[in-house]
């Protein structure tokens, strides 16, 4: 019953990430940001229930580093829905004085836009931890960790750019360069949500029907 429980935990976490990630990309697409913002708060929860199926499988001598990869999952939900949700709540609202409103605005270059591309760095280092420790069964799983390990080149990338001041808050060419840059990163992200979903799903199967 508890492994079924844990399947079924892992599915669920997959297919709602997928989801978000695909409502994320039509967010972007159609300049929507109370959807982006929404389904990125749902986004963080999904992959901390689908970081903690693949730890509880990791093989007793890489079950630290899945730990770790949890962890890790576990500040970039912090980070995120700090930022996602001072938007929907305090922004949104008008929930303070104008003038701190104009630094909780979330723009490239601000303060939050800051601790959002540090969240998704550190979600990047979770999934490599969480590659790290999965053990591949068959071709497609092989295809599932070198995805979640290449995921973990984001996460120098997000750790430095805003420190270079790459990200400034003057829209134009870089506002749309960001845009594409996140649009790419849910065209990558989809298919580890979609693989993990199958990865759950027969491993739930009996061996013989595989």
């Amino acid at each position: 019953m508890n492994q079924t429980l844990n399947r079924t935990l892992g599915m669920v976490c997959s297919l709602g990430a997928l989801a978000c990630t695909v409502l994320f990309f039509a967010g972007l697409l159609f300049a929507l940001p109370t959807l982006s913002y929404t389904v990125c708060l749902f986004l963080s929860w999904f992959y901390v229930g689908l970081a903690s199926v693949y730890a509880h499988d990791a093989p007793d001598d890489r079950k630290a580093v899945a730990v770790a990869g949890i962890a890790i999952a576990v500040v970039y939900s912090v980070f995120t829905n700090l930022v996602y949700y001072t938007q929907l709540t305090t922004v949104a609202q008008g929930g303070a004085d104008s003038s701190l409103l104009t630094q909780l605005t979330f723009e490239p270059g601000s303060w939050l836009f800051g601790f959002d591309i540090l969240g998704y760095g550190l979600m990047a280092l979770s999934t490599f931890l969480i590659g790290l420790a999965f053990m591949a069964e068959n071709k497609r799983d092989r295809v599932l960790r070198i995805l979640l390990l290449l995921h973990g080149a984001f996460f120098p990338i997000c750790v430095a750019a805003p420190t270079l001041g790459i990200f400034q808050p003057d829209g134009g060419a870089a506002g749309i360069g960001g845009t594409l840059a996140l649009m790419g990163w849910c065209l990558y992200f989809a298919p580890i949500a979609m693989l993990s979903f199958l990865h759950f799903r027969d491993s739930a199967m009996p061996a013989a029907t595989r």
